[in-house]
């Protein structure tokens, strides 16, 4: 099988894992709570602690939250699926994305379901009875259902990535001093998937708010927080300079650094946000890398005394390979201080 059909073998099985089968599944719960609503309190628990429910909603937001929540990360999955393989890479981290998609649907829509369906022909919701054993065993059934998901989808890795290349060191003479600095951001899809992620926990959020449950304000603290590391994550600005490599957002924080005398080789590379880190922003391959991936294309990539591996996305990475190459070199014969 050539390596275009197998990566068409892995779109259409991570498809069927992640997309098709949660979408069924989602349509399936909202169907069947749909044809419960005759027989459940109109208003109906929503949220459990040690003690019982203690959060309750009228009882047809739970399908439709359930309908938003299961196909919106359906929709969310695809999108990053499709738009970050469209020139053919592919890698691990998809097979894991199409895994965890699948697994996060059985454990969020089985649960809701179980929880709703449990209520059937009680006249208080108050009565609604302890769901802890419920909670477990849809969690044993989301990590068996992702794991046969990982296991159903091909071990493909095609992502087209050109081999790491060395530069030749810039020359500097003896006592110069020289900086090279660019700014990188992120790349129109990976702020599209961002903003849609941070709109559907909001919808989420209004959602459980108007059910009534107390745990709106945990999805509204997520949402808030997302929304703050994405402002935080969508710009980096890239120095290098004798004291080695420093990667930060415009705020500050985050902020990453390579040391000149931690640095054991510089080269540039050519990176695919999904394929091989699974997405965009601060991220980690499956293979150690550790990697500020704004965008497809040109990388730095600087390997540390440890052999582990350190990659920023930004234009001219090969100046500033040049630049960083020269003074480590340079560092390596001065003296210790």
């Amino acid at each position: 099988m050539t390596a275009s059909a197998d990566v068409r073998t892995a779109r259409h099985r991570f498809l069927l894992v992640g997309c098709a089968l949660p979408a069924a599944f989602t349509v399936i719960a909202v169907v069947l709570m749909l044809s419960w609503l005759p027989e459940v309190p109109a208003t109906v628990a929503t949220h459990w602690n040690g003690s019982g429910p203690d959060g309750f909603g009228p009882a047809w937001t739970v399908p439709l939250g359930t309908a938003v929540v299961g196909l919106g990360l359906v929709a969310l999955f695809a999108a990053i699926m499709l738009t970050g393989t469209r020139g053919g890479q592919w890698g691990p981290m998809l097979r894991l994305l199409g895994a965890l998609s699948i697994g996060t649907n059985v454990l969020i829509v089985v649960g809701i379901t179980w929880s709703f369906g449990m209520q059937r022909g009680l006249a208080d919701a108050h009565d609604a009875p302890d769901i802890g054993l419920q909670f477990m065993v849809c969690a044993v059934l989301a990590l068996a259902t992702g794991f046969v998901g990982w296991l159903v989808q091909p071990n493909v890795t095609t992502d087209g990535r050109t081999p790491a290349r060395t530069v030749e060191p810039l020359h500097l003479a003896a006592g110069e001093r020289a900086v090279w600095v660019r700014t990188t951001a992120m790349n129109r899809t990976g702020v599209i998937v961002i903003v849609v992620s941070i709109l559907a926990l909001a919808i989420g959020t209004v959602v459980v708010a108007a059910s009534g449950s107390t745990a709106w304000w945990v999805m509204l603290g997520v949402t808030v927080l997302l929304a703050l590391l994405a402002l935080t994550t969508l710009v980096f600005r890239v120095r290098v300079d004798d004291r080695g490599l420093v990667v930060r957002s415009p705020l500050g924080i985050p902020r990453f650094q390579v040391p000149i005398d931690d640095v054991e080789a510089v080269a540039v590379t050519s990176v695919q946000p999904t394929a091989e880190f699974g997405g965009w922003g601060i991220r980690l391959a499956p293979d150690g890398t550790f990697g500020i991936v704004l965008r497809a294309g040109e990388a730095l990539q600087v390997t540390r005394r440890n052999g582990r591996r350190f990659v920023v996305t930004v234009d001219d990475a090969a100046t500033a390979a040049a630049l960083l190459e020269a003074l480590s070199a340079r560092a390596r014969l001065e003296p210790p201080r």
